[in-house]
């Protein structure tokens, strides 16, 4: 049978669809994978997530459709709109069954189910396997694990089976490039993706030139230790009532995988772990990760962490392999909006970690913190201790902000709906662009952390007296014009992906 898997993602690594896909094609069925990316929205500010598909665009993935047996999308929440989009077209068109997978059909697979055929619910790859072999002999999907439909009006839910534990009997994400297509943004087409294609799209918008880089993307782990109760692992337990403990690959296995797509694309100049927290592993462990990584793949690294693990133990032997950016969520310095998130570091850890990270400058490059803004519980004097925190920490560093995004399962989301703070799920929610902010004098404040403004002038800038006299509704109206200004400086000058001959 053929399938044709679709990801509306900006981000063409698309690590969901490029994992089934590869399960797919070992079992011996063709798959046609369709990446559908619009802009940046990290640079361009855009609302990517409600962008609409041109009348060309979707005759096209129509046309690519066509003779399938199954076509499978994945999303996210704030992608739900261009799903519901495309799905109602495709199925109007073609007839051919629709699944969705992902986090949000996961959550709410009763809401995906007024669109498509049926949602799988927790993680795909054995489930798809399923529902493609009983769609190929006959069989219905009433009683598959993972999967929900309607029948005759009822919603039939089939409870999860159990999460792999063994990840390396996976195989790696498909990257073959055979029957693989992508959305050109500059033409608005769909073209076969080649190696020219593959590398203009993997190639990173960044805000500075030493961020820009052709990142290939994997995952050593799936899980997380911690719940945070505005993530979507928050949700996820939900449907998995079992032990949520990490799961890890073999180191091995790993390294196979690096040297497999190094060898075939040699161009990749640095890989990106994107596990939720990568050093939660035993010191051992990741020394043993550090030697062979740097006899296998010869190239910068980057990954996720979260404060708790970052150690000297842990640090040196990865910064030595080429561990050269880290990126760690700090979301907040008030112990009560610590307390509200469920996270369990406290501010003397963060700064003993941020001078730990400080000493491996320039090593590697100033480190990444995650902060969360926008909060409706946050209070004056919650913003004052993140505000003050951040003045504590050595520079130089780089903040990535998010307003706080109420998604759907999890327990600030349920918090939010109890207190009346959400009315209306698609547009208080869906339709969030989540790299948005309020303009007003203190969020501009956590931008310039990121910028090479003196420290004493952050200090005066960031004092009680100066938040008193300008965070006002008053000043909100020139601050914006200000900031508007600045994301036309950064647009401009931001670093674009290279481009590259098609071929």
């Amino acid at each position: 049978m053929d399938i044709v898997l679709i990801s509306p993602y900006s981000d063409i690594s698309a690590l969901g669809i490029r994992g089934i896909s590869s399960v797919l094609k070992r079992a011996g069925h063709a798959v046609r994978l369709v990446f559908l990316p619009y802009q940046f929205p990290e640079i361009e500010h855009r609302l990517d997530f409600m962008s609409r598909y041109s009348e060309s665009v979707l005759a096209r993935v129509t046309g690519l459709c066509r003779g399938a047996g199954l076509i499978g999308v994945s999303l996210m929440t704030n992608y739900f709109e261009q799903a519901a989009t495309l799905t109602t077209h495709l199925r109007e068109k073609t007839g051919i069954p629709v699944i969705w997978g992902g986090i949000h059909p996961t959550i709410r697979p009763e809401e995906c189910l007024d669109y498509a055929d049926c949602v799988c619910v927790g993680e795909g790859e054995q489930a798809m396997l399923d529902v493609v072999t009983r769609l190929e002999t006959g069989r219905d999907l009433d009683d598959t694990p993972n999967i929900h439909l309607r029948r005759n009006g009822r919603v039939i839910a089939n409870p999860p089976r159990p999460m792999i534990a063994d990840l390396d009997s996976l195989p790696f994400f498909d990257y073959d490039m055979n029957d693989h297509h992508v959305l050109d943004m500059e033409t608005d087409r769909i073209i076969p993706l080649n190696p020219g294609l593959l590398r203009k799209y993997l190639t990173k918008a960044a805000p500075t030139k030493a961020r820009a880089s052709l990142f290939y993307q994997t995952i050593a782990s799936r899980g997380c230790p911690h719940h945070c109760t505005y993530c979507c692992w928050d949700a996820y337990r939900k449907v998995y009532r079992t032990s949520h403990a990490i799961r890890r690959r073999s180191i091995g296995h790993i390294m196979s995988e690096l040297g497999e797509i190094l060898e075939r694309m040699p161009w990749f100049a640095e890989i990106t772990f994107s596990d939720d927290s990568f050093l939660d592993a035993p010191v051992a462990e990741i020394e043993e990760f550090a030697r062979e990584y740097k006899r296998i793949a010869h190239r910068p690294f980057q990954c996720l962490a979260e404060p708790r693990t970052i150690t000297r133990e842990r640090i040196e032997p990865m910064v030595d392999a080429g561990m050269v950016n880290i990126q760690i969520g700090i979301q907040t310095g008030s112990k009560r909006i610590q307390e509200l998130y469920q996270r369990t570091h406290s501010n003397e850890r963060v700064l003993e970690m941020a001078r730990l990270l400080n000493e491996y400058i320039p090593r590697i490059r100033p480190p990444i913190y995650d902060f969360i803004l926008d909060n409706p519980w946050e209070t004056p004097e919650d913003k004052y201790r993140t505000l003050q925190l951040l003045t504590r920490m050595p520079p130089p560093f780089f903040l990535q902000i998010f307003r706080l995004t109420f998604f759907p399962g999890t327990g600030l989301f349920e918090k939010a709906r109890s207190e009346g703070l959400i009315s209306d799920d698609i547009r208080d929610i869906y339709g969030q662009q989540y790299n948005e902010r309020e303009i007003h004098y203190v969020n501009l404040l956590f931008s310039l952390f990121s910028r090479p403004v003196p420290r004493f002038l952050m200090r005066l800038a960031c004092s009680r007296p100066a938040i008193a006299a300008f965070h006002r509704p008053l000043f909100n109206k020139p601050l914006k014009s200000i900031y508007r200004l600045y994301r036309k400086w950064t647009v401009k000058h931001a670093v674009r992906p290279i481009p590259v001959h098609p071929g």
